[in-house]
């Protein structure tokens, strides 16, 4: 019965490899399964979006997410994942959703129409959703040729969590849609925030340390022949792990250690 009071994130990530949501420290997902377009990804949130307050969090959180993953083309699937394919499934913690408040945020910049995640005056997560995937549109189309607005209604009410009557979702497709229009289905230029040298270094850095600890603990819970690749004595043959994950032996002892304490292991 707990689980009807919850609700699942569900998304399709095209292209995506798995561990993307790692670059923004978010929670590891419910359920996690690859495919050849890309991976599909889960997680179970404590409670439902029943009040117009719920929906807004709700719709935030989805509106930050289909940003952040943009050019994997995310799709949040209004449904519950089949819990019984093949895939990683973990459903021993629900997640609070202020746990994906690490997702970020667009905010106006100045009055040039430059975007960053600096907070300068924040906007409407949701319209900028449906902006960049207007955006998207007019690349596939070609600038210049009209985007159907069914294609902006279809989107956002496929992602969002919609009032009743839909007005606001529709509304915002309907101002989106005549700003493009207007100006002959061009996108105009537009500088994006870019971080420091050392801060993008270091934020590289620590990626690429999740990435490892996510391959090592993949490979690990989610091989049926796990025990292969243990001695005699119980312990993890680093060796033949570094030779099926491709990761440096001293990573893996790293990450094993801190599995370990962790309790992961």
């Amino acid at each position: 019965m707990q689980l009807y009071q919850n609700t699942w994130l569900y998304f399709h990530l095209f292209g995506a490899e798995g561990y993307e949501f790692l670059e923004y420290n978010l929670p590891h997902p419910n359920f996690l399964m690859h495919s050849n377009l890309g991976v599909f990804i889960g997680w179970l949130i404590k409670g439902y979006p029943g009040t117009a307050k719920s929906k807004d969090y709700f719709n935030d959180i989805i509106a930050r997410f289909i940003i952040a993953f943009k050019e994997y083309k995310p799709e949040r699937l209004p449904y519950r994942p089949y819990l019984k394919r093949e895939a990683i499934v973990n459903l021993n913690q629900i997640y609070d959703l202020k746990l994906f408040q690490n997702l970020p945020s667009l905010y106006w910049a100045n009055k040039k129409h430059i975007w960053s995640t600096d907070s300068v005056g924040t906007i409407d997560q949701i319209f900028w959703a449906i902006k960049l995937y207007t955006e998207e549109l007019i690349k596939e189309f070609g600038e210049g040729i009209p985007v159907p607005y069914e294609f902006l209604e279809d989107f956002a009410l496929r992602n969002f969590f919609d009032r009743k009557d839909k007005s606001t979702l529709r509304a915002k497709c309907r101002n989106i849609w005549n700003w493009y229009n207007e100006r002959n289905w061009t996108i105009p230029k537009r500088r994006d925030w870019k971080m420091t040298r050392s801060e993008r270094a270091k934020k590289n850095a620590e990626l690429k340390k999740q990435r490892a600890r996510a391959v090592l603990l993949g490979f690990i819970q989610n091989n049926l022949l796990a025990d292969e690749y243990k001695k005699a004595d119980g312990t993890w043959n680093v060796t033949k792990l570094s030779k099926a994950t491709k990761l440096d032996p001293k990573t893996i002892r790293k990450h094993l250690k801190e599995l370990k304490e962790e309790g992961l292991l």
